[in-house]
């Protein structure tokens, strides 16, 4: 409670502070948090016994707009807290490919706190009769690409990272970048981006995406995405370098009566790590194996069918597969003990809205043959199953 307490009096004297900025500089000001408790009865960090955690974040967003269509957005945020990844030692704790928790600062350990950072500062730029869109400046990699309306909020909807968002997808959270978006007609719109994966070059090493949205409806989105990573990345079978690249699609489409349906699939070339070490037998037990696919499906229930028009019941279910050519190469140097499984995700939640300002989401989630059934640094139950309960407390203002 004095947690929450404290989280509370955190953004409301945040408002304060931003409104007094929008005032006098015509400022739109958001600014939003979240605070979350998560437990497992046991986790499967070879201990054998449970574990719980919390976790809070702020974010602060202002947006100036200008004449002729353009505006800059900021966006800081800051909290603590890793969530289950980590026990109360900093040690493993959640081992899963899905992600506990994909609200949780994954820089932070579970002791750390971080203050406000910048996330994204861009500018953004209509022109062509409002065809072309240009945002320039640091942006937020899953604000533009392989997004879905119903599966890519963790502040709202879904924990679990792989429902969240793709987890193949070489990671960039928030990188310097150009995104261009160009409106063919009404109902398709193509997308494209280079984003560094360096924050101190801005150089040809970097990721490139393209994607297509179709709007065959005003109530869905249909979108098709490729990528490429142009940094360097080692073949298993013979050390060969090269970049690495993937696809994927994501689809949410609302239906009559509050419904919704959303699916999401990714592809990443699998025969490519990170690291030079990962074919040359050493540090084989810290390795952390690769996505090669991964799916979900779910569904969304608006609460106007039982009276509560501002409540959400999210449903989904998906898969992940590590990358089977990393297997084959690792099991020779960690005596065959790495599986071709898949890990399996599930998760429900219920987003209670008490008012405009607050709402209580608890949630279960639950992961099945976790990183495929592989063991993680000589943890004997690391496949274990998991369980993982938590509520989730949301503010916005």
């Amino acid at each position: 409670m004095a947690l929450l307490a404290a989280s509370s009096l955190l953004v409301s004297n945040a408002v304060f502070a931003a409104d007094s900025v929008s005032q006098g500089l015509g400022i739109k000001t958001d600014v939003g948090g979240t605070v979350i408790m998560q437990g497992t009865p046991e986790a499967n960090d070879g201990k054998n016994k449970g574990l719980s955690a919390a976790s809070y974040l702020f974010d602060i967003k202002l947006t100036k707009e200008f004449e002729e269509n353009g505006k800059v957005v900021a966006c800081f945020k800051g909290g603590r807290g890793a969530g289950l990844e980590v026990d109360e030692n900093g040690n493993n704790g959640v081992n899963t490919y899905g992600q506990v928790n994909a609200n949780a600062d994954e820089s932070l350990d579970s002791a750390a706190n971080t203050f406000a950072k910048v996330v994204e500062l861009y500018y953004e730029q209509t022109i062509l009769n409002d065809k072309l869109t240009v945002d320039f400046g640091k942006l937020n990699f899953w604000k533009f690409f392989a997004d879905n309306n119903f599966a890519g909020d963790d502040n709202s909807q879904f924990l679990t990272g792989s429902f969240a968002g793709d987890k193949t997808i070489d990671s960039v959270p928030q990188r310097p970048a150009l995104r261009l978006n160009y409106v063919l007609f009404e109902k398709l719109d193509i997308s494209y981006a280079y984003f560094a994966t360096d924050l101190n070059h801005f150089d040809a090493s970097g990721i490139n995406i393209a994607q297509f949205n179709f709007k065959p409806s005003t109530n869905g989105d249909y979108r098709l995405y490729v990528w490429g990573n142009n940094g360097v990345h080692y073949k298993y079978n013979d050390a060969s370098k090269s970049g690495s690249y993937g696809f994927g699609i994501s689809v949410d489409q609302a239906v009559k009566g509050g419904f919704g349906v959303f699916a999401r699939c990714g592809y990443k070339e699998h025969s490519f790590g990170n690291h030079a070490t990962d074919t040359d037998g050493k540090e084989l037990n810290n390795f952390a194996l690769p996505l090669s696919m991964t799916w979900s499906v779910g569904s969304q229930f608006k609460g106007s069918k039982w009276s509560r028009d501002n409540d959400v019941l999210g449903i989904a279910i998906g898969q992940i597969y590590g990358s089977s050519d990393a297997k084959v190469v690792i099991a020779k140097y960690n005596n065959g003990k790495y599986k071709d499984g898949a890990e399996t995700q599930f998760e429900v939640y219920y987003k209670f809205t008490l008012n405009n300002y607050i709402a209580l989401t608890p949630a279960f989630q639950y992961f099945a043959n976790p990183r495929g059934g592989n063991v993680l640094n000589g943890i004997s139950n690391a496949n274990k199953n998991v369980f993982v309960y938590g509520v989730r407390t949301a503010f916005s203002f």
